[in-house]
């Protein structure tokens, strides 16, 4: 009878033990957190008409300053302003500037040095339908970067840009969405507070 209690406690003692160092495991190993993503949303295209197009991102972790081009055919579309963005109740203050005909550059620094987490748009880009034929949207050469001056791991695979044929007013977007070009982190977070610096010395 004692033989079998004793068992009985030692199996209970090592399932008890067992579950404790489970638990201890689970818990010191960190979620993976998610990757951000960036990608544009595209409004129908109507000849001699003002659309937005809004950069969108999601899972963003401490942002604090980014910067992208946004590539476009100048023979159907110029850009007429750029809104800034927001995630939750945060604001995204941008500043652009074009590149070439068809590219603009965007980047933005918010105030303060908490960030900001979540999902939310980058910035609301307005332009202008010039012209009759085809205009894809692209982003390219992205970069974001955190509260600690490190680049944040971001997807810019993810678009809505499509093709539209500028001349019909009642013109069908196609169902496959365009992919937009790869991540390419061509500044550093140095050179990018270098860029917001000269844009705010030149608008003085």
């Amino acid at each position: 009878m004692k033989k079998n209690s004793w068992k009985k406690l030692k199996r209970d003692f090592l399932s008890g033990t067992c579950f404790v160092l489970l638990v201890l495991v689970f818990a010191t190993v960190p979620g993976q957190a998610q990757q951000a993503t960036v990608g544009l949303s595209t409004p129908e295209l109507v000849k001699e008409s003002t659309v937005y197009a809004t950069v969108n991102v999601e899972n963003a972790e401490n942002l604090d300053a980014g910067q992208f081009d946004l590539e476009f055919n100048p023979a159907v579309l110029k850009v007429v302003g750029i809104e800034n963005g927001s995630i939750g109740k945060t604001e995204i203050p941008v500043q652009w500037r074009s590149i070439d005909s068809g590219t603009v550059r965007v980047i933005f620094n918010l105030e303060g040095v908490t960030g900001v987490s979540g999902s939310g748009q980058l910035a609301s880009v307005g332009f202008e339908v010039i012209g009759d034929g085809e205009s894809e949207l692209f982003i390219s050469d992205g970069l974001l970067g955190d509260t600690e001056a490190k680049s944040i791991d971001t997807d810019w695979g993810v678009s809505g840009a499509s093709s539209v044929d500028a001349d019909l007013r009642d013109a069908e977007t196609e169902d496959t969405p365009k992919a937009t070009p790869g991540f390419e982190a061509v500044l550093t977070l140095t050179g990018l507070t270098t860029a917001i610096y000269l844009i705010r010395s030149g608008q003085r």
